[in-house]
């Protein structure tokens, strides 16, 4: 099945060079081993959101602001420990699969020599019922239609200016796509983004609303409905429909990276530094401009100290990216403040 979505209209997603840094890891934290002084150490205990230890095996990953150094698991108990760290800053994941549980990230700062205990508390999943419904049935829609080549042939060639850059003759070639075969989901729900590209909103809901009456378990035009309201800044509406498109695909990272900088809008600093860095966690690459929002939020917190180291990861990574002019913009006034 065909997977582009809108991943952006004025923030970009753009590749990161990879720097990863070198770490080894061990998951018993019973170990005897001292580790190098020189180097930093995290233990970690898993729990329920009673504060008891998750008796299980819980899957632990770890990231830096480029990609993912490595996973692991606890003991039985809940436990784990990761050593032979270099000084920096690194994302901690539990996650216990096939259960009521979501997944729980930490930023977690490590110095030279230091040992960090962190306890991560699980959370009860929202609505998992609907959830565990929706993952389970996913459209086949767009493949079930038989379209027919002359239309087949228009959206392919819209799909070329939009790798150009050139959203007008893309919403062309996809309009005249439809003109061949109007019930073409895919057509309909791209040319909605160009619409949103080019700002006319009210088009642009229209095709994805008609997208989602013949597949309402679309994501992307559920997504892209959700972009839809961002433009206006509908931000509770925005992350209802976003929350709706994680609970078709949890697998796509964007739709949290969206939901991430709506509740940065709304001020909601903890949730929204919880969504970006998840976003980071499973996106990688194509979540790079989390970096920037996650600088925006801890500009707003005062750390400084991380706010500049962010903005700059982002600016490393991407640049070219669509951010790129705020990315700098936002690094000079951080430096302002500092002196």
């Amino acid at each position: 099945m065909r997977q582009r979505v809108l991943a952006t209209f004025g923030f970009a997603l753009s590749l990161v060079l990879s720097a990863t840094a070198h770490a080894q890891f061990e998951a018993d934290p019973r170990s005897k081993s001292v580790p190098d002084t020189n180097n930093a150490v995290i233990r970690g205990r898993v729990t329920l959101p009673s504060g008891f230890g998750h008796e299980g095996y819980a899957r632990i990953t770890l990231r830096n602001d480029q990609s993912t150094l490595s996973t692991l698991y606890t003991n039985n108990s809940g436990e784990f420990q990761i050593r032979n760290l270099s000084e920096g800053t690194y994302y901690v994941q539990a996650e216990v699969s096939g259960t009521k549980f979501e997944p729980v990230v930490h930023r977690v700062s490590l110095g030279r020599g230091l040992t960090v205990d962190l306890t991560m508390e699980l959370r009860e999943k929202k609505e998992p019922e609907v959830s565990k419904r929706l993952n389970k049935v996913v459209s086949a829609a767009e493949l079930r239609q038989n379209v027919p080549p002359a239309a087949k042939k228009q959206y392919e060639l819209g799909l070329k200016f939009v790798n150009k850059g050139n959203f007008q003759q893309a919403a062309t070639h996809f309009n005249e796509a439809l003109v061949i075969y109007p019930e073409y989901l895919a057509a309909r729900n791209d040319l909605g983004a160009q619409f949103l590209k080019l700002k006319r909103i009210d088009e642009a809901e229209q095709q994805f609303e008609t997208v989602l009456r013949n597949d309402p378990k679309n994501f992307n035009a559920k997504f892209n409905m959700g972009l839809v309201h961002v433009e206006r800044k509908q931000y509770p509406e925005a992350i209802a429909l976003l929350n709706q498109a994680v609970a078709i695909d949890s697998t796509r990272p964007v739709a949290r990276l969206w939901i991430g900088i709506a509740k940065l809008e709304l001020g909601d600093l903890e949730s929204a530094e919880s969504e970006l860095t998840r976003a980071l966690i499973m996106g990688g690459d194509e979540c790079i401009a989390a970096n920037y929002h996650l600088a925006r939020v801890y500009l707003d917190r005062g750390d400084l100290a991380e706010a500049s180291r962010s903005v700059n990861v982002y600016i490393d990574s991407a640049p070219r990216g669509e951010l790129i002019k705020e990315a700098k913009e936002l690094a000079r006034k951080i430096e302002q403040k500092k002196k």
